[in-house]
């Protein structure tokens, strides 16, 4: 319950052939706002969980 996921915004290491195939630094914009967006989403679902624990714990007290 007091353990919380941590939700950062990173890359991971790419594939051992992405290297042999060209090589591109950043994703494209269409890319990025999709990755934002989806960021986004996971943010206010972690958010809603985190309201709802709220309630509960004033509910206990």
């Amino acid at each position: 319950m007091w353990s919380r996921r941590s939700r950062r915004f990173y890359f991971g290491l790419p594939p051992f052939g992405f290297y042999f195939q060209g090589f591109k630094p950043f994703p494209d914009r269409k890319e990025y706002l999709d990755m934002l967006e989806e960021y986004k989403k996971d943010l206010e679902e972690e958010l809603k969980e985190l309201e709802r624990e709220i309630e509960e714990t004033k509910k206990s007290l």
